[in-house]
């Protein structure tokens, strides 16, 4: 039997609620170096490797993705002066 755990019983914390303690733990620091040094630990940790992303990561890229081809396709389609060749 798989034993079921949530992701703060593996270590995960909430990026956001991370952020927020920061900020109050720093308030002199502003929040791009902040995100800087959090980023820079982060690929530390764990090499630069995400290991775990949320779900909607890979339908939001896929999204993007037939984005980009479709408009490449349309462009690849069209001739020097615009016209369809």
């Amino acid at each position: 039997m798989v034993e079921r755990f949530t992701l703060g019983d593996a270590g995960y914390i909430m990026y956001s609620d991370m952020l927020d303690r920061l900020r109050e733990r720093f308030p002199s620091v502003p929040a791009w170096r902040l995100d800087q040094i959090v980023t820079a630990e982060h690929d530390a940790i764990t090499g630069g490797i995400l290991q775990i992303v949320p779900a909607e990561v890979e339908s939001g890229a896929i999204e993007m993705l037939s984005r980009e081809t479709d408009e490449r396709e349309r462009q690849d389609t069209l001739s020097d002066d615009g016209e369809v060749a």
